[in-house]
C-alpha cells in the first residue's frame, strides 16, 4: 500500500489506484473499482484476442494468403493511407524505420507494394499498393467479416447497433488528448 504524509496524500490500495488510473485514462467518470477493473480487463482481453498470432493464422488460412501479422498491418495502412512516404508510414504503424524497411522489402518482393518517385524530389519516394496487394487486403477483410459474423451470429441487430455506437464513442474518446494530471498544491 502506498501512503504519504500531509493533508494532500491519501492511502491507495491497488484497487483504488486502478480506479484513479482508469479515471485518468477515461475522463474521470468511473467511481466503482469493480467497473474500472472490468473495463480495463475487457480492453486488455480485446487487444490480446485481436492481436493474437492464432487469430491471424485463422484469418490468413481462411483468406488463402501467407502474410505475417506485421506485414498485413503495414499493407492495410498503405491501402488506407494511399501512397505515402515511409517516414509517415512508420509513424502511423508505430514502427522503427529500420523494422518498417524490412517489412517493405518483403511486401515489395511479394509484389504487394511498389516504390514510386516523388515528382520534383530526386531522393524521396512513396510506397504505393499494387493491385495484388489490394487483393490481399480485400481477402483478409472478407475473412475478418466472416469470422466476426460467425462469432456474433447470436447477437440481435439492436445489440450490434448498440455495440457499434458505443465502440465508435470509445474510439473517439480514446483519440482525444488525455486530460491533464492535476498538480498537488504546495503545503
Amino acid at each position: 500500500m502506498l501512503t504519504g504524509a500531509g493533508p494532500c496524500h491519501r492511502s491507495f490500495t491497488p484497487r483504488t489506484t486502478l480506479v484513479h488510473v482508469v479515471n485518468y485514462l477515461y475522463g474521470g467518470n468511473v467511481s466503482d473499482p469493480a467497473v474500472a477493473h472490468r473495463l480495463q480487463s475487457a480492453i486488455v482481453d480485446l487487444q490480446r484476442i485481436t492481436n493474437s498470432r492464432k487469430l491471424h493464422g485463422v484469418r490468413a488460412a481462411r483468406a488463402g494468403v501467407t502474410i505475417s501479422p506485421v506485414a498485413g498491418s503495414v499493407l492495410r495502412h498503405i491501402v488506407e493511407g494511399g501512397p505515402l512516404r515511409p517516414a509517415l508510414l512508420a509513424e502511423r504503424v508505430r514502427m522503427q524505420p529500420s523494422a518498417l524497411s524490412r517489412q517493405l522489402k518483403v511486401l515489395e518482393a511479394e509484389g504487394y507494394i511498389e516504390r514510386v518517385p516523388i515528382p520534383g524530389d530526386k531522393r524521396g519516394w512513396l510506397v504505393r499498393v499494387t493491385q495484388r496487394g489490394r487483393g490481399i487486403v480485400q481477402r483478409l477483410e472478407r475473412a475478418d467479416e466472416n469470422l466476426l459474423a460467425g462469432q456474433l451470429r447470436n447477437w440481435s441487430a439492436a445489440d450490434l447497433q448498440t455495440l457499434n455506437e458505443l465502440l465508435d464513442r470509445l474510439i473517439h474518446d480514446f483519440r482525444l488528448p488525455a486530460p491533464a494530471i492535476p498538480r498537488k498544491k504546495a503545503s
